[in-house]
């Protein structure tokens, strides 16, 4: 089953001369279970295309289907429950929240949903990341490898039916 799939993804930003082509007619199947890794130099579209699947920013043209949905079909606020239930994102910079300690941040997103996180599972994900010894720190007391761990953990706490990570 797809799990993920873009139709001719474009992104362009400015007009004319000017015009810088991020994203141009980008085509993309993903299987369930199925990993897949971008790769490519600085500028060239990665972390763009990331966003436009998980739908953080809207695209100059094109569809992306998550489970057969078309995301951007769907108006900001359901837009944004479905990231947050069906999307899990790692970002390059975590985006942990600095007064939030490690556990508050990992199930942040499923708390925000009005739900409760599958306990035993969050655990699993924290013992199996070398997290369980940090759950009471903040984020600024954490190496830089820790605190992407702790945005790992996150972005899995929701079971999310795809994960991406825009990572150096």
């Amino acid at each position: 089953m797809k799990v993920l799939r873009t139709e001719n993804l474009k992104k362009y930003y400015g007009t004319g001369e000017n015009q810088v082509k991020a994203l141009d007619g980008v085509n993309l199947e993903v299987e369930k279970g199925e990993f897949v890794a971008v790769v490519g130099t600085s500028g060239s579209g990665k972390s763009t295309l990331l966003h436009m699947l998980g739908g953080l920013d809207r695209p100059t043209s094109g569809k992306v289907y998550v489970e057969q949905k078309d995301i951007f079909q769907l108006k900001e606020d359901p837009l944004c429950i479905f990231r947050r239930r069906k999307i899990g994102f790692v970002f390059q910079s975590y985006n942990l929240v600095p007064v939030l300690n490690v556990y508050e941040n990992i199930v942040l997103p499923v708390e925000l949903d009005g739900n409760q996180a599958d306990e035993k599972y969050v655990e699993k994900v924290i013992q199996i990341l070398g997290l369980s010894e940090k759950l009471q720190n903040l984020p600024s007391q954490l190496s830089g490898g820790q605190q992407q761990r702790v945005a790992i953990a996150r972005a899995l706490a929701s079971k999310p039916a795809i994960l991406l990570a825009d990572v150096n």
